[in-house]
């Protein structure tokens, strides 16, 4: 499969959250390269379940913060992803199917969570957040770990 990777047009604006976003771009590339193994399969699941409760709460207190109007949509796509998590891990451990091919499905699901949550859903709290500043300079960024420089925007 063909590698994603992370870019700066990905960023939202902040350094932790774009770290998280990293961070799942490079499982999926490594869930995508594998030699696919019973104990390799139980670690990246247990990798994603990690970034969904971290990045997903600093994710959430960000849009909180900024007063984003979509963020109980959002709050629910969330819940869908630690859903479908918990349903795959549970499957996974009294399933009889090879970890090739969970791991295709992981993977599948992931990469259509990128395009289609990454991409598109948290640019909209991104666009938001630097509307939002833009009718008051200086004052929201500073306080969600974002400066300004010479009218671009910098993550602290």
């Amino acid at each position: 499969m063909s590698e994603f990777n992370w870019t700066v047009e990905y960023s939202v604006g902040n350094q932790a959250i774009d770290a998280d976003h990293q961070e799942l771009f490079a499982l999926i590339d490594a869930l995508g390269s594998a030699n696919m193994s019973d104990g390799f399969l139980s670690e990246i699941l247990g990798k994603l379940e990690h970034y969904a409760k971290q990045h997903f709460a600093r994710e959430e207190a960000l849009m909180r913060r900024i007063e984003f109007p979509g963020y109980e949509r959002h709050v629910n796509e969330h819940r869908a992803f630690v859903e479908w998590l918990k349903t795959v891990k549970a499957t996974y451990s009294r399933a009889a199917e090879s970890p090739f091919e969970f791991g295709d499905l992981v993977n599948r699901f992931l990469r259509d969570w990128l395009a289609n949550h990454i991409i598109r859903e948290d640019m909209k709290y991104r666009d938001f957040m630097m509307e939002k500043d833009s009718q008051s300079p200086g004052l929201l960024l500073p306080a969600v770990g974002i400066a300004r420089q010479g009218g671009d925007s910098v993550a602290l």
